[in-house]
């Protein structure tokens, strides 16, 4: 439901219950107490406006706790339907804000329940519905119908069991088995555990999410909801955040309407730790048991080269600096023992948005070393098979691209064909530091550089392979043009480069 149909039905009941019960005085406090609630919330539902109805079987006043207990409860208005098998509201109170003299009423006060129980509840509305088993709420204060009842909205203590949450279309749910949340309010940090969240699309491809537990700790999940109703980004707040999410994994269906959901992605556990200050921020992330399996059309080059998946770890640092619109990368590891392990650190601009999108970077500087665990040999292979070519022989096209006999000993084509005639001998390092910043998505012309090896001027790119006896002679690469499988012309070596890995993002 929107934000204003929400409004409206959960003002409706609150103001009926309050009125109902006699929050000015407790009526029932006496032997009559369940016939003075009942012929209490009788008036009230005859004053109900236009247009709202509200029912119930059974009425139980609980004067011992200034509350009562109503089940079948069904209250409709246009904007939805509320219905629950039982609510039970204890310590209902009016809530004079003090911004006017006149007594508080339900109509115009915030409302105020120390507890907060339902069974079975139901919430419908023009854009989906809410379904619970149980909804149990502590220390609740309702806003005045002026405001916002879901970003003005207080909790002290939640718990939901079993809920889904469904848009009117039924394309998609939402599930969780348990829901945990401490202190919401505008203001106020956050704490929220959820259980088995579950997120589904049946429109093809069919895709979900399901994370076994997800803890977020130290957002102001309030002000962050508000922010987002009016299309604004992340907030900005100092403090430590922490998000942490344990077996995640991410499925869908590809190739027609009929195919099998399969697995795409999978992280053991993930964490996030965030603490920000006067506008920097620092960030810590990291991915254990990183997993991608080629079922996607994007993920196919896992299975091209030879892998059944890809396993691996991620831990980035980064230091964000937002009034300078700067990022220092201190750390970016991605270690996979089957492929091979990448070590970046670097200076990033533009790493923010006005409204938060996902910006595109520029880089400034880059160090990168690489040290293979068998990606290399399967790139290699997989390119020449690409070209009907010996892979052996396709290595020698390439170096020799890379490498012509005036080539400089320290020349980037020189090292990297030094590193490509025994990649497993060590630890391939590079600088990248371009002129001037520029946006990340150049560093794909790097797959053309045995065609173009200008594009390691344009780049201001440096290449060291391992280290090696420089006393020794410079190898003499064969020439194609003595072989019977290989082209003359270099050139061929363009369209076919090697596929590049496309590791996901932490």
């Amino acid at each position: 439901m929107t934000s204003q149909n929400t409004r409206r039905t959960i003002v409706a009941l609150s103001a009926l219950v309050v009125v109902g019960l006699g929050a000015s005085g407790w009526i029932w406090v006496h032997r009559k107490a369940n016939h003075e609630l009942i012929e209490a919330l009788e008036d009230a539902r005859a004053h109900l406006p236009p247009g709202v109805e509200f029912t119930w079987s059974k009425a139980v006043a609980l004067p011992a706790t200034h509350g009562a207990r109503l089940t079948d409860v069904v209250l409709k208005d246009p904007s939805g339907t509320i219905s629950a098998a039982m609510i039970e509201l204890i310590g209902a109170t009016i809530v004079n804000d003090g911004r006017d003299d006149a007594s508080p009423t339900a109509e115009r006060s915030p409302l105020h329940f120390d507890h907060v129980l339902a069974h079975t509840l139901h919430i419908s509305g023009a854009t989906g519905t809410l379904d619970t088993k149980r909804l149990s709420l502590d220390g609740v204060t309702l806003p005045s119908p002026s405001e916002d009842q879901i970003t003005k909205l207080t909790i002290d203590h939640g718990e939901l069991t079993h809920g889904v949450l469904t848009p009117a279309d039924g394309k998609a749910f939402l599930s969780a088995d348990e829901a945990i949340l401490d202190q919401y309010g505008i203001g106020r940090i956050s704490r929220l555990t959820v259980r088995k969240l579950e997120l589904e699309e049946a429109d093809p491809p069919k895709q979900g999410l399901l994370i076994g537990k997800l803890v977020s700790d130290g957002a102001d999940l309030a002000s962050t909801a508000q922010a987002a109703l009016k299309g604004q980004g992340p907030l900005l707040a100092d403090g430590n955040l922490s998000l942490v999410v344990d077996d995640l994994e991410s499925r869908g269906a590809f190739g027609g309407p009929n195919a099998s959901v399969q697995k795409l992605a999978s992280v053991e556990k993930a964490h996030i730790h965030i603490n920000t200050a006067d506008q920097k921020r620092n960030v810590t992330e990291g991915l254990t048991h990183l997993r991608v399996w080629p079922t996607a059309p994007q993920t196919a080059v896992i299975k091209a080269l030879g892998y059944d998946r890809f396993d691996g770890d991620v831990v980035l640092n980064a230091i964000v600096d937002f009034g300078a619109d700067v990022a220092h990368v201190t750390q970016l590891d991605i270690h996979a023992p089957k492929w091979g392990r990448l070590d970046l650190a670097g200076d990033f601009t533009h790493v923010t948005t006005p409204l938060g999108w996902l910006p595109v970077p520029f880089f400034s500087h880059l160090d990168i070393s690489w040290r293979d665990g068998g990606l290399v040999s399967r790139m290699l292979n997989t390119a020449a098979v690409a070209q009907g070519m010996d892979p052996d022989a396709y290595v020698a096209l390439l170096r020799r691209a890379l490498a012509p006999q005036n080539a400089s000993p320290d020349s980037v084509g020189r090292q990297l064909a030094d590193y490509l005639a025994a990649p497993e001998a060590g630890t391939l390092t590079a600088m990248i530091a371009p002129p001037q910043p520029m946006p990340v998505s150049v560093l794909a012309e790097l797959g053309a550089l045995p065609a173009h090896p200008e594009i390691a001027d344009k780049l201001g790119l440096t290449v060291q392979a391992p280290a090696k006896d420089r006393s020794e002679p410079a190898p003499q690469l064969p020439d194609p043009n003595q072989t019977t499988d290989e082209p003359d012309d270099p050139s061929i070596l363009a369209p076919a480069t090697p596929p590049s890995l496309a590791t996901p993002k932490p």
